[in-house]
């Protein structure tokens, strides 16, 4: 799914049982998590700095990628890493996902970003990921997929490695890439008869139980 390129707050509302009355409430708790700090598109949840909670990656002005990390003291989720565009890809202006996943197997938390120039259309993404490294990401060391996808490609384990891999439509062929120990690797995934709609809806699932996944 597209992201909206609108900038939004972060409305985090939780239920609250009034026990006297025994009825339902709605509380609004943002300033309570975000501070001052509540601007931008919620894009994605993860636990970047592996202290079992849950972090959130948020996307302010389209262009930076912020992640919050949560903390035990008010507010509640604090930004501690910000990703500008001038360490994007040349020509990327606009952040359209953000998926955080272990793209190397080191058991840190990676980021990939997908993205596009302001004004162009959304079925032209570059995909770039920077490395994690438990509190930071290598802002230095951005790894380019070198690939112009159709569509928001599919994070999935191809290979069954335990990896996060990438698929997507490049021109008119689906490919794989691999970032195990950060060598980049794509190759073709599917046949050249199968064609994949824009935008996709497919699914890989393991259905016969031998532990490989069919695409559909």
């Amino acid at each position: 799914m597209w992201l909206s390129t609108h900038t939004a707050l972060l409305p985090l509302i939780i239920f609250i049982i009034f026990l006297q009355h025994g009825v339902f409430g709605l509380q609004d708790v943002t300033a309570d998590l975000f501070g001052a700090e509540n601007v931008g598109t919620v894009s994605a949840f993860g636990d970047f700095n592996s202290d079992k909670q849950t972090d959130v990656f948020v996307i302010r002005e389209d262009s930076e990628l912020v992640i919050f990390l949560a903390d035990v003291k008010a507010p509640y989720f604090k930004p501690k890493v910000h990703v500008k565009k001038d360490v994007f890809p040349s020509g990327v202006s606009v952040i359209s996902s953000v998926v955080p996943a272990d793209y190397d197997g080191d058991s840190q938390m990676d980021v990939l970003l997908t993205g596009h120039a302001t004004g162009s259309s959304l079925l032209q993404t570059s995909v770039f990921v920077f490395w994690g490294n438990n509190q930071t990401l290598n802002q230095s060391a951005r790894v380019d997929l070198n690939r112009t996808f159709k569509d928001q490609p599919l994070v999935m384990d191809f290979n069954g490695d335990m990896i996060p891999d990438i698929f997507g439509v490049v021109g008119d062929s689906t490919e794989v890439c691999y970032l195990r120990g950060r060598k980049l690797k794509c190759e073709k995934a599917l046949g050249s008869d199968v064609q994949i709609r824009v935008p996709h809806s497919n699914a890989f699932i393991d259905l016969n139980k031998d532990f490989t996944a069919v695409w559909g």
